[in-house]
Order: structure tokens, then sequence, then C-alpha cells
């Protein structure tokens, strides 16, 4: 197909398991309808990954060996506020690594589904039992809002931070398929008063990895990460040479792959 749209999303793990759309043909444009990066992955549980990723799509004629280049031509904001801050893995409330396998405190189910009873991290919840399953705190964080145009983001004060955190999902616009909590929640406003230009980039963006891992560790540029993973093997099935021999480069992170760049991906 000529034009494709994208609003589906993985579990948190990507790779030869994963369903993917397409083909696209060469020459071809797909558009993504992607969900809020890092914080409210790493905020729910039931989500394998620290980060939220659409599903993959297929181009028409790629081989391996091949390189895919892929031309960025516009990047829209559609949330209408950002929260972010420095977060602290909570102790209890996840295995080996707290942004891939999350865990209950309270009932010990692992990938916990989440309900949201309240405002800040606390008031995440399992569905089970009730207990609070964020496995991160944010020890330092602010809530940004964007003017109309989303060019510019001003961080508010405690009171604006609490009405946007009471409806965060609109604030965020999340899709409908995501399953992240928003990071909105987190009612954080340590720094207020900031203004700054909004320049937004692909966090993630690559080609699918020869095993079925967590999307942020499909980079192999941590070899933390690499072992925190590897220290899984019983209970995610792949070891660290699976891991290092499999990846190839999703995560990149990288503020230069933006709207009006050319990105090649092998």
């Amino acid at each position: 197909m000529k034009i494709l749209y994208n609003d589906r999303f993985t579990d948190g793990f990507i790779g030869p398991s994963t369903e993917m759309l397409g083909p696209v043909e060469r020459g071809g444009l797909i558009i993504f309808k992607t969900a809020p990066g890092c914080w409210g992955p790493m905020i729910t549980p039931s989500i394998k990954d620290g980060h939220e990723v659409n599903i993959p799509v297929a181009v028409q004629d790629a081989k391996i060996n091949d390189a895919v280049v892929m031309d960025i031509r516009r990047i829209k904001i559609s949330s209408r506020a950002a929260s972010s801050g420095v977060d602290e893995p909570l102790e209890g409330r996840f295995i080996g690594s707290p942004s891939v396998m999350g865990v209950c405190s309270g009932c010990g189910i692992e990938w916990p589904k989440a309900e949201v009873k309240g405002v800040g991290l606390e008031a995440i919840k399992c569905r089970e039992c009730g207990a609070s399953i964020s496995p991160y705190r944010m020890v330092h964080g602010y809530t940004m809002l964007f003017d109309d145009f989303r060019k510019v983001g001003l961080t508010v004060n405690r009171e604006l931070s609490r009405i946007i955190a009471e409806e965060s999902s609109g604030w965020s616009n999340l899709p409908s398929n995501s399953q992240q909590v928003s990071s909105l929640i987190a009612n954080t406003c340590d720094i207020v008063g900031l203004a700054t230009r909004n320049i937004p980039f692909m966090g993630q963006l690559g080609t699918t990895p020869s095993i079925d891992i967590p999307a942020s560790r499909n980079a192999g540029d941590t070899s933390s990460g690499i072992r925190s993973l590897a220290s899984l093997n019983d209970k995610l099935g792949f070891s660290e040479e699976d891991i290092r021999k499999g990846v190839t480069d999703g995560h990149l992170d990288v503020d230069a792959v933006r709207e009006g760049a050319i990105l090649i991906s092998p």
C-alpha cells in the first residue's frame, strides 16, 4: 500500500513474534499516531518496557542486510501538557528491572493491570488487590503546559499541576489504543515558570530485532540495561549473548532525528 496509518502499540516487547502492518510500498507514506514517551509506560507495570511503541511496519522488498531510508516529513505534538523528572526505583515493585518487569508488592502478580484512584504516582493501584504499583517515584519533577500551537512550553505551579493531573488522560491526549497511565498524574511542580521552545523528535525509530526484547533495549547502548535483562533469563527466555546478537537500533533518543531529517536504518 502507498499510505499506511498506524495507531496500534505493542505490549512493550518487540521482535519476530510481534504482529506487523503492511507492507508499505517503496516511496510510501507511514502516518504514526504515537503515545507519549518514557514516564507514562515507566509507571504502568502492565507494559513490559519503559516505552510504549507502535507495532512495526513491513517494507516491501526489504531484506536482511538492506537499509531503509526514512524521510521524516512532519512531527505534530498532540498533547496539551507533559510531565517528567528524576526517577527512583521502588524496591518490592519489580523484578530485575523496574521498567521491564513490574510486580505487585501486595498480591505478587507480575505485570499487574493498573487503575487510577486519585492524584500522584501512589494513586496507581493494582486492579486485583488495590496496592500501589508504580515501580518508580518521581524524586524531582515538573509539569509543563503547551501553547495552542505546541511551539512553546511553560512549567506550572501546584494549583495548575493538580488541575491537569485530575484530567491527565485528556491533557495528554492519549491514543485510544494506548495502555499507559498518563505521567501527568504525578502532579509535580518543582520547577515553576520556566519557558522553553518545543522541538519534538523521534526517541524510538529503527528496525525490528531478531529476538523478542523490550523495545527500549533494542539498542545495546547500555551494558547495565543488557545485564538487567539477562538477569531475567529464567522468566523472559534470553541470555546476554542472545541480546547482543539480536539487537538492531530502535532506541536512538537523538534529537537530530526530527522533522526534516533523513534516517538510514540497517
